[in-house]
C-alpha cells in the first residue's frame, strides 16, 4: 500500500455506511479510481464539498492492491461545477460528459490529458458556451485519447476512399467509421447520413487533432463560435455520437435520454 496525492474529478458517489461513501474520480496521476471516504456523510465531514458530483479536487488517498477499494483520506476543493446556475441542459450534459468517463475508462489506467479534457468541458458549459458544441468536442476529444476515433474518409471495410460528393454517405457504429458503396450490403446496422454531417464531424476531428489538447488543467479556452446548421445535421450528429458511445460503452448512458435539446 502507498499513499498517493494528486488532482481529480468526482464522477459518482454511492452511500457505503451510515458515514461514508464510496467516490469514484478520474484523476490526472492514476486514471480512474474507487475509494472509500469514511466519515464523507456526517454533518461536519472532513471533505466538506469537495466530493460534490463533477468537482475538482486535490486528493490523497492509500492505493490498496489488487480489487480492493482505494482509501480516500484527504480531498480539497479546486472547483466545483456550477452549471445548475445555468441551465438544465447545461448540468445535463456535465452529467453526461462523466458518466461518459466513468463508463469508457478501467481503474488505475491513466489516459493522457483525459481530465484535462473534461475538466475543460466543465468550464464551457459554466461559461454557457454552445452545449451541442462542447459536448461534441468532448466526444471526439474522449474517443480520440483513448484511441477509438472513427475512420470518416476511408471504408472501415475494405480500406478504400469514399466519394464525399454523394448525397448521403453510410456509417457503421459497430464497424467503427464510414462504408464505400461496394460494401455496404455486406454491413448490418449502419447508418445514412448526410454529407454536411460528415464533413462536420470530420472537419471539428481534424481541428481537434492539430490543437494542443494537453493544455493546462482547467485553462479558459477560446470561445467557440457554432456555425449554422440545418436541423437535419444536427439532429444526425447527435445520432452518430450517440451510437458510438453507445457501442463503445455497450450500453446506453442513462444521461442521453436528457440531451434532446442538442438535436434541435
Amino acid at each position: 500500500m502507498s499513499l498517493e496525492k494528486t488532482d481529480g474529478v468526482v464522477l459518482k458517489t454511492v452511500e457505503w455506511s451510515e458515514t461514508s461513501l464510496i467516490v469514484t474520480l478520474f484523476t490526472r496521476d492514476f486514471g480512474k479510481i474507487s475509494a472509500i471516504a469514511k466519515g464523507a456523510r456526517r454533518l461536519k465531514s472532513p471533505f466538506e464539498s469537495a466530493l460534490d458530483l463533477l468537482s475538482l479536487s486535490s486528493v490523497v488517498f492509500l492505493k490498496k492492491s489488487g480489487e480492493s477499494l482505494d482509501l480516500l483520506t484527504e480531498a480539497k476543493l479546486q472547483r466545483r461545477f456550477r452549471s445548475a446556475q445555468v441551465g438544465l441542459l447545461p448540468l445535463y450534459c456535465g452529467y453526461y460528459a462523466g458518466e461518459v468517463i466513468n463508463a469508457l475508462t478501467e481503474n488505475h489506467e491513466p489516459v493522457a490529458g483525459l481530465m484535462e479534457s473534461l475538466c475543460m468541458t466543465l468550464q464551457e458549459l459554466d461559461r454557457q458556451a454552445s452545449p451541442a458544441w462542447t459536448i461534441l468536442d468532448f466526444e471526439l476529444q474522449t474517443i480520440q485519447r483513448l484511441g477509438h476515433m472513427p475512420s470518416w474518409r476511408w471504408c472501415v471495410a475494405c480500406g478504400e476512399e469514399i466519394e464525399t460528393d454523394r448525397q448521403s454517405i453510410a456509417f457503421s457504429p459497430l464497424g467503427g467509421g464510414v462504408l464505400c458503396p461496394n460494401c455496404t450490403p455486406t454491413q448490418r446496422g449502419y447508418l445514412r447520413i448526410d454529407r454536411q454531417t460528415l464533413q462536420v464531424l470530420e472537419t471539428r476531428a481534424a481541428h481537434l487533432s492539430r490543437s494542443d489538447l494537453a493544455m493546462e488543467l482547467c485553462e479558459p479556452t477560446a470561445t467557440r463560435a457554432p456555425a449554422i446548421l440545418a436541423p437535419k445535421v444536427r439532429a444526425e450528429l447527435r445520432l452518430v455520437m450517440e451510437q458510438v458511445m453507445v457501442n463503445l460503452s455497450e450500453r446506453r448512458l442513462r444521461m442521453l435520454d436528457f440531451l434532446g435539446d442538442l438535436k434541435r
